[in-house]
């Protein structure tokens, strides 16, 4: 007996959701390719040079703040929810 596998493109159905409130913990990529965890502090509207993004102190080192982008996250840990999304 055969079986077809049958798949569907990847579209809208399979996007990530990349929605994050302050508290949360963001996954983000920076230009020079360094992959950062951070605890986000606040949420902008405009960041900088126009676009939105986010406040953070990079996980295990509070001092150290960081902001980015919301294009530039990759993973977001919803505390609310208690998982990666």
């Amino acid at each position: 007996m055969c079986s077809i596998l049958i798949t569907q493109p990847l579209g809208d159905k399979m996007k990530r959701d990349r929605s994050y409130e302050v508290g949360d913990t963001v996954r983000y990529e920076t230009f020079t390719g360094e992959l950062r965890t951070v605890r986000v502090t606040a949420k902008h509207d405009e960041i900088k040079n126009g676009k939105p993004g986010f406040d953070g102190h990079i996980h295990r080192n509070e001092d150290d703040t960081v902001w980015g982008y919301d294009h530039q996250i990759i993973r977001v840990f919803k505390v609310k929810e208690g998982r990666w999304q």
